[in-house]
């Protein structure tokens, strides 16, 4: 996705730091999510949690609020094997390391 010309006037004036996770980093949130707080959230949705799992170390210590988003997801639509792959089958998390 492309930024416009004021999105990114005002990421270069306000925005300190951007920090990144992988698409598995993205999926294995979305299935913690799905799991220990029974919240349907498409995985766009589950980036925020993700960079705080993934990215501890930045926010140790502060409190942080994150919001969850994006119930735009249904696995019908997904090949069963993807979705068996990538989301149902065990993920390595932060949290069960």
């Amino acid at each position: 996705t492309s930024l416009g010309d004021l999105t990114f006037a005002l990421i270069q004036k306000y925005v300190e730091i951007i920090l990144t996770v992988t698409e598995e980093q993205i999926l294995s949130t979305t299935r913690l999510i799905w799991q220990r707080m029974k919240t349907v959230v498409e995985p766009s949705g589950a980036v925020p949690l993700a960079v705080v799992l993934n990215h501890q170390e930045v926010f140790r210590g502060k409190k942080v609020g994150v919001i969850l988003s994006g119930g735009n997801f249904d696995p019908v639509f997904l090949p069963m094997n993807d979705f068996r792959d990538k989301i149902l089958r065990p993920l390595k998390t932060p949290l069960n390391n």
